[in-house]
């Protein structure tokens, strides 16, 4: 599992670059940095660029040497990269610098320090041999760039500055460099600890397997479950997580848990679902393979045998966001929903809906254009004092063709509703009207 951390941070390039140049594990990034469970850390990235804090500038001779990571490069000089190794190689530019290293024996005597820069291949020069300086001589800081590159961060986050008055410049440049140094564990120890999200994905779906597994789970492992699903839901808004939760094997171990006894785990295993497939065209396999073991184990909750659903009032919000999820936008796996008498069980389960749960459905209803929900759609009229849900149950009525008894039913319950519009936004109320008002014309 994981904890979610907000850090305060520079261009995110700054810290990714830095984290190159200390040499951690590769990673795959996300937009959400995610830290293992148990580790948990704030710091601040300065808003500037890692290396040119320390102002560490290359010193170029007439000789090649090896220009090091993250090395600032002054204009003029002459640059060469070793494609073998990736390293980059400087001099001070010269008339005789326009010759080219060609062959692998010229590319094994720059490395040795053999290389003269002539057509020689190997042999030795005298103008241009290698000199790497070892060991290379500590860099250089530039104290008062460190100072106010500091200064820029909100004193609530800030580490305390020492005071340059009260200090002599030796001292006062050593309390710097401590500064920048914890600053530098601290960021590597940060880095270190970011996890691969596939990684966090597969623990959370064996955490999850194991704990919904038989026996009947006892309230520790319900407790851990409720926990894992509830992370889940979180990381499955990101699109890229979505898939990789899927390609992992977690989708069928999540579908398994819509037969769940535990009303909560339900409740959470349908907005795991709805959260993993909506807004997403690619995903509609996944509801239909399996012999749409997905869309089946969805359609089978609207059947209670009670002429309800089968999950109860307080799960039916999270039933109808699960289902929208799948059939809007999706052609196949609506077909797939008609077949399997989708339509039918949901119109018979939202006579008996309440609250906000018939109000998603009418408007559900309405996208994907269903017979049946004239009345329904007026019980939201009458029943809720929302002008949001009025908004919505009356978009879904302008759809739907109403007549006899049902067109008698929708009257009465606008005329009623319009009494409660009184105290309303005027603009909003005027748009709301304008849209009833459309309503009573369709009905004609």
């Amino acid at each position: 599992s994981v904890c979610k951390l907000n850090i305060q941070i520079a261009p995110l390039t700054d810290i990714f670059a830095e984290a190159r140049r200390i040499n951690t594990l590769n990673m795959k990034i996300k937009f959400k940095i995610m830290f293992k469970r148990g580790f948990l850390v704030a710091f601040t990235v300065l808003a500037i660029t890692l290396p040119h804090i320390a102002a560490v500038e290359f010193e170029a001779t007439e000789e090649w040497q090896v220009l090091p990571d993250g090395d600032s490069v002054p204009a003029g000089l002459h640059v060469r990269v070793d494609m073998t190794t990736g390293q980059r190689w400087a001099k001070i530019a010269s008339s005789g610098d326009d010759e080219l290293i060609t062959t692998q024996e010229q590319v094994e005597a720059m490395r040795s320090g053999n290389y003269g820069g002539g057509g020689g291949g190997g042999e030795p020069g005298t103008s241009s041999s290698l000199i790497v300086p070892e060991p290379k001589p500590p860099p250089t800081f530039d104290y008062d760039l460190m100072y106010r590159t500091y200064l820029r961060i909100p004193s609530s986050v800030r580490p305390p500055l020492p005071d340059r008055d009260a200090l002599s410049d030796e001292d006062w440049e050593a309390a710097m460099k401590q500064i920048w140094e914890d600053r530098q564990k601290t960021l590597k120890e940060a880095m270190e600890n970011i996890v691969d999200v596939p990684d966090v994905l597969q623990e959370m779906i064996n955490k999850i397997a194991n704990s919904s597994s038989p026996p009947t789970p006892t309230p520790t492992r319900v407790e851990d479950l409720l926990f894992e699903l509830g992370e889940l839901e979180y990381l499955l808004s990101d699109l890229d997580v979505a898939r990789d939760f899927y390609i992992l094997g977690g989708w069928p171990i999540l579908i398994n848990l819509l037969s769940h006894s535990d009303p909560s785990i339900l409740d959470l295993a349908l907005h795991c679902v709805g959260t993993a497939v909506k807004n997403a065209g690619e995903f509609e396999d996944w509801m239909l393979e399996n012999d749409a073991m997905a869309l089946r184990s969805v359609v089978a909750l609207l059947d209670g045998g009670d002429g309800g659903s089968s999950v109860g009032n307080n799960n039916n919000n999270k039933l109808i966001y699960a289902l929208g999820s799948m059939l809007r936008g999706n052609a196949d796996v609506l077909n797939k929903f008609r077949e399997l008498g989708g339509p039918e069980k949901l119109l018979k389960a939202g006579r008996t809906f309440e609250g906000k749960a018939l109000t998603k459905a009418c408007a559900l209803a309405g996208d994907i254009e269903l017979e049946g929900w004239c009345v329904p759609c007026s019980r939201v009229l009458l029943i809720s004092q929302s002008m949001g849900d009025h908004e919505t149950a009356l978009k879904s009525l302008r759809s739907f063709k109403c007549r006899d008894v049902e067109g008698t039913k929708v009257r009465g319950a606008l005329k009623g509703v319009q009494k409660k519009w009184g105290k309303m936004d005027k603009e909003w109320r005027q748009e709301v009207e304008a849209l009833a008002q459309s309503v009573i014309e369709s009905l004609k």
